[in-house]
């Protein structure tokens, strides 16, 4: 079993919690999503641990995909942490949107890259 700190397991980490959020907020306004307590702190969660995975992962294998904004994913969580009433209905929907599935994307491309890694 590879150790939860390798790269791949890493990755796999970020590509779970994109999914499952795809599927929990699927058919969701971004006003439905703000609006319900329990998929707010779901969506912030899973965004968390992005966030915490994407920061542990080799500068090299970032540099790989250097057109995503990695340093904001690694900001955004220790914003859901230290700063959760700074987050706007607008963030959100810009992360929901378009972030994460351009960042699942680049994810896909790293593990089909090395999938030893």
């Amino acid at each position: 079993m590879p150790s939860a700190k390798s790269p791949q397991v890493r990755l796999g980490h970020i590509l779970e919690n994109i999914d499952g959020i795809a599927a929990a907020t699927s058919g969701m306004t971004i006003a439905e999503v703000m609006g319900s307590f329990v998929m707010l702190r779901a969506v912030e969660r899973a965004i968390q641990i992005i966030s915490e995975a994407a920061k542990e992962l080799p500068q090299a294998m970032r540099d790989k995909e250097a057109d995503v904004p990695w340093q904001d994913i690694i900001r955004i969580g220790n914003i859901l942490r230290h700063e959760y009433y700074k987050v706007r209905e607008d963030v959100l929907e810009e992360i929901l949107q378009d972030d994460l599935p351009q960042l699942r994307a680049a994810v896909l491309r790293l593990l089909s890259a090395d999938p030893a890694m």
